[in-house]
């Protein structure tokens, strides 16, 4: 899953390793009715709409998990990955061309079929600019993908095209449809496994604004009744759904609640089942829920972001020397269950390197002696927190006090809603740093690099653009022999360290907390989930 729930509540990946757990003998019993239902908490504002294909933040991707099936999966128990939609999945002998044919008997939840027609005009309907949906650079590498996308001032939306299609799609038959990329990307076959590209049946193809608030899904649950914006939403089991590992509740309750803190609270108050431990709690929540409790190390990093549109951080040195202005044990010790980091890929990733940024060490002379050399920075510091996140302005005001002490900084505070941050960055008007993090889609590094530091990467926090770094992520794409490839990867993170719009700071385990009546499945793989809990 894509942004973090992080520190300051920013957007999360759930892909967790376990560490330890409780035995799940507490009293909490949430407020779900029936055997097998249960609620879980969301520690984030209420959403707005359900549409995976417009949304890569943790909140609508955890809902969008038990509406929609992708193409594959990464098994939970043996770390491959397995077909869920997808009959088979073949490359070419370049892995420039792949060919997915579906399994057969399959529909979306109004009973039309699933067809290869369903993906080919859902994604071009995505990576059509005009739309301005989130997940439109996931189709950056398809061939054609330009012709939709023209060249537009940054921040701007792309003004519709005459062409709606990309070339690189193609149906063969109502079940097989082929992707020619760009060039050859021997990584294509794990990211069928996003969300991002789930299909839209034709109804709401047609009219996306109509279904914002009763999607049709082609997974294990469809909607109860209404629902309507601000209110939990109530899902019930799907009787049509013949797709394989089937969760095993019958109804599952999400609800969200702004504040990390109340969300915590409520399951003490044994009215939901599941909840996250927000960072004020991580010092009690054993002895909050001695038998109830669940915590793994986070497949994620947190980062916090240079904003690239302003002038005043355009040299690097300033970028470095702001990177070892902060004390990164002091600060994962605020934080709680966090490891200072030391690069931009997650730990548990395959290729990532202990010590792969040189200025990542915290040192204090040597960091003024880098903005000296920048030409200092002009006026005041700004650091954007969320305001939903109890612990939001107490970690903003931790950085802000180290380059302040560090590096004689003016530093001021503004706190706003996590959607109002995202929305001023996105348009290139946010002023100042924010914190964001990451979490992969699909096990490999080139999920940490192309979609934060491509040139058009959908994920691309800070509007950073480096054309080596997008060349030396093209050869990583074209090499077709998966070690040669993470070396050359790794060349890629070299520079983006190098020109540091993203500041690493940490890697976290995220703690649970679960009632009696069920048992979050746990995967050193696909980490911790909910959604697929057993019940006792």
């Amino acid at each position: 899953m894509r942004r973090l729930t992080g520190v300051l509540g920013v957007t999360l990946s759930l892909a967790l390793v376990l560490s330890s757990c409780g035995d799940g003998n507490g009293d909490g019993s949430g407020s779900g009715t029936g055997a097998k239902s249960e609620i879980i908490a969301i520690a984030a504002d209420p959403l707005e709409y359900i549409n995976p294909l417009n949304d890569n933040g943790s909140p609508g991707i955890q809902v969008a998990m038990a509406m929609f099936s992708p193409l594959v999966t990464t098994d939970p128990n043996t770390g491959k990955t397995v077909n869920v939609m997808a009959e088979s999945v073949t490359p070419d002998k370049t892995s420039q061309t792949w060919t997915v044919k579906l399994k057969a008997g399959n529909t979306f939840q109004n009973g039309q079929p699933l067809t290869a027609k369903d993906y080919v005009d859902s994604w071009n309907l995505t990576a059509q600019g005009s739309n301005a949906w989130k997940n439109n650079g996931f189709f950056s590498k398809v061939d054609g993908y330009d012709e939709l996308n023209p060249p537009t001032p940054d921040g701007a939306t792309p003004k519709p095209t005459a062409v709606k299609a990309m070339s690189g799609l193609k149906l063969i038959d109502d079940l097989t449809f082929s992707v020619k990329l760009k060039v050859p990307f021997s990584q294509f076959g794990l990211t069928l496994q996003y969300l991002g590209l789930a299909p839209l049946p034709e109804e709401v193809r047609k009219n996306p604004d109509a279904y914002k608030r009763k999607p049709i899904g082609n997974g294990a649950y469809k909607l109860d009744g209404e629902w309507n914006a601000g209110e939990d939403i109530k899902l019930v089991k799907w009787d049509g759904y013949k797709g394989p590992n089937a969760p095993e509740a019958d109804s599952i309750t999400y609800r969200f609640i702004p504040n990390a803190d109340t969300a915590y609270n409520e399951f003490l108050a044994g009215t939901v089942d599941f909840v996250d431990v927000p960072p004020t709690k991580i010092k009690t929540f054993k002895t909050d829920a001695p038998d109830g409790w669940v915590t793994g190390v986070s497949s994620g990093a947190n980062y916090l972001v240079m904003p690239a549109w302003d002038q005043r951080f355009k040299n690097p040195k300033l970028r470095h020397a702001f990177s070892m202005a902060i004390d990164r044990k002091a600060f994962a010790d605020l934080v709680g269950l966090a490891t200072p980091a030391s690069g931009l890929i997650a730990p548990d990733m395959n290729g990532y390197r202990e010590g792969a940024c040189k200025y990542c060490s915290f040192d204090a002379a040597k960091a003024k002696q880098l903005l000296q050399e920048a030409g200092g920075f002009s006026g005041p510091l700004n650091i954007n927190y969320n305001t939903s996140s109890a612990t939001g302005q107490i970690f903003a005001e931790a950085i802000g006090n180290m380059l302040r002490q560090n590096l004689g900084l003016e530093v001021k505070y503004t706190g706003k809603q996590g959607s109002e941050i995202g929305e001023l960055a996105d348009t290139r008007k946010l002023d100042g740093l924010r914190f964001s993090g990451w979490g992969h889609d699909y096990p490999s590094i080139e999920d940490y690099l192309t979609p934060m530091f491509k040139s058009n990467g959908d994920a691309n926090f800070s509007g950073y653009s480096n054309p080596a770094l997008d060349k030396v992520l093209a050869q990583g794409d074209a090499e077709p022999d998966p070690e040669k490839a993470i070396a050359i990867y790794q060349q890629a993170e070299d520079i983006a360290l190098e020109d540091m719009p993203l500041i690493p700071l940490y890697t976290k385990s995220n703690a649970y907390l679960h009632s009696a009546k069920i048992e979050p499945r746990v995967s050193k793989y696909v980490g911790v989930s909910a959604l697929y809990a057993t019940f006792k």
